[in-house]
């Protein structure tokens, strides 16, 4: 087995066991911005492996190839389905990153266009729009200015700290640019969904934003509001393209975590500076590898 085949084995090993294994850290307890980063790193391991054939082939036509060196048939045949795979999933990826922004620029505007009918001016910047309906809502929308939407019914079912703790995680949504890191998991899944990893990145990064936005809630306001909040809430939907309070298939684990937040429960926290460290370290490999693609183009280009 050649060096280049053994990466894409060990790839989509990475792609396969990564939520397992992700999952686990999960109902471990482990804090859910830790596990987030591991994500990002898994990511990360799995694109290098899969595209890292496609510029090795490269490099070797255009650079061994001048002295006549023979490639191994197997390391073409590799970096061909390789350049296949990762130009597949940047076309499929870019148009849901494109369908993504197209959804969250509509309703943005939407909002945008209510917050002048109701105050008779724009928005400013994390602000709070209150929406006149009795439903309980409580979401935030990415966007020039981001916004933070809430309802009269929300204020009318819950006591001020549930309030200020929503408010809390609304926030953390946004200061962490959780939004951000849905639309790639949604971009991932639809460019190499084949893999275990990317297919179940929407899902499971769904759950480590929200439950790393209740922990950061629950830091400053306490769990208790919070919790009274996600259980008045339940499974209420709110738009697609936000990110809501309430709703989705991790609210029981989210429940569990307050309540043991609440009783005085720890939250492991070991290994942050690793994982951040790591998926640092990955991001500036694939930035890396990105630039040795580019010099290799330009000398077939020169060439």
């Amino acid at each position: 087995m050649t060096a280049v085949v053994l990466w894409i084995v060990v790839g989509v090993a990475v792609g396969t066991l990564a939520p397992a294994v992700l999952r686990a850290m999960v109902r471990g307890g482990l804090d859910a911005g830790v596990v987030l980063a591991l994500w990002v790193l898994a990511v990360c391991a799995t694109l290098i492996a899969v595209a890292l054939p496609a510029l090795a082939e490269l490099g070797h036509w255009c650079w061994l190839a001048l002295h006549n060196a023979p490639s191994a048939r197997v390391d073409s045949v590799a970096g061909i389905l390789s350049a296949a795979a990762i130009a597949a999933a940047v076309l499929r990826g870019g148009w849901q990153l494109r369908r993504t922004a197209k959804q969250r620029r509509r309703l943005h505007q939407r909002h945008v266009e209510f917050a002048w009918l109701l105050t008779g001016s724009g928005p400013e910047p994390g602000s709070v729009l209150w929406l006149p309906t009795a439903q309980p809502l409580a979401y935030s929308l990415a966007g020039d200015p981001s916004l933070i939407v809430m309802t009269d019914g929300l204020r009318e079912c819950l006591d001020q700290s549930a309030v200020s703790a929503v408010l809390g995680h609304e926030r953390a949504h946004l200061q962490r640019r959780h939004h951000l890191v849905m639309a790639v998991a949604a971009a991932v899944a639809a460019g190499m969904g084949w893999l275990p990893l990317m297919r179940s990145s929407p899902s499971l990064v769904r759950t480590l934003v929200e439950l790393d936005a209740d922990a950061h809630a629950a830091r400053r306001h306490g769990s208790q509001g919070l919790l009274r909040a996600l259980q008045l809430l339940g499974a209420i939907p709110a738009p697609s393209a936000a990110l809501a309070i309430a709703g989705g298939e991790c609210t029981k684990l989210r429940l569990a975590r307050l309540e043991g937040q609440a009783s005085g429960g720890p939250v492991r926290r070991s290994g942050t500076v690793a994982a951040v460290c790591g998926a640092a370290l990955a991001l500036a490999a694939v930035t890396f590898l990105g630039i040795i693609g580019l010099m290799a183009l330009s000398s077939c280009a020169a060439a």
